[in-house]
């Protein structure tokens, strides 16, 4: 089973509640340590992670045509890729791609224009992915993570935050036990559950963490997914915070 996580994301974003002792940023450097501590103690190798916010803008209007989003767009992000301009039911979406092969990493800029109470509205996804995880470089790559978002947002916007973690070593591990373990180690409360035998995705609460998100009347703020790749193959760990962004 296939789940994808990104669109529930978009959804459900507005329903972030943020606390005012720790900034954002401040938050999401703590929580990018914890994650890769966590997987790197229990014997996972980093494969990637990730860095995604988005938010309405106001600087981009629909009648600027192409040329003149993906031009609005250049001057406060240079060094895009822009993909075409697609219009579906009223929605206008265009994305562009930067990738910087030394630091290995990819950015996606994605508008997407809408319908909204007789209005156009736009907003802009900003997502940074990261190919593996160096102990000693991060904080360089998140940094400039923060100064592209500065560029792109007049506002603070919550950041999603995921890593990929592989384990070859798995005779005799329980899925669902070791997802379980896995949580253990982050101290976070258990909300939801899926357990199947080549699959199982725990949902929960980490109270020291600043940002949730409100499903089911329950407070939530990390995920974490497992996946058996079959004989021979080994595990596959995804963890994000508040939620999963990506497909696993």
């Amino acid at each position: 089973m296939k789940l994808l996580i990104g669109v529930l994301s978009i959804l459900l974003l507005a329903s972030f509640s943020n606390g005012t002792s720790v900034s954002i940023e401040d938050d999401t450097e703590v929580k990018v340590t914890e994650m890769a501590n966590v997987l790197l103690t229990h014997n996972y190798s980093i494969e990637g992670w990730s860095l995604y916010t988005r938010e309405k803008v106001s600087f981009i209007q629909e009648s600027l045509g192409y040329k003149g989003i993906t031009s609005k767009l250049t001057e406060r992000a240079p060094g895009f890729s822009w993909g075409d301009l697609v219009k579906n039911d009223g929605n206008v979406k265009v994305s562009g791609t930067r990738i910087d092969s030394n630091l290995g990493t990819k950015e996606t800029l994605t508008l997407v224009s809408y319908p909204e109470n007789n209005r156009i509205s736009s907003y802009l996804i900003y997502k940074m992915e990261i190919t593996g995880f160096s102990q000693e470089e991060w904080r360089t790559t998140y940094e400039r993570f923060k100064a592209q978002k500065t560029q792109l947002y007049t506002q603070e916007t919550p950041v999603f935050t995921c890593f990929v973690g592989e384990k070859n070593d798995t005779m005799n591990i329980v899925l669902y036990n070791e997802a379980d373990k896995l949580l253990g180690a982050f101290s976070a409360s258990k909300v939801e559950e899926i357990n199947e035998e080549t699959f199982v995705s725990l949902s929960a609460y980490h109270e020291e963490w600043e940002e949730d998100l409100v499903t089911n009347n329950q407070r939530m703020n990390i995920q974490i997914a497992l996946r058996n790749t079959g004989i021979g193959g080994g595990i596959t760990a995804t963890i994000g915070t508040p939620i999963i962004t990506i497909e696993y």
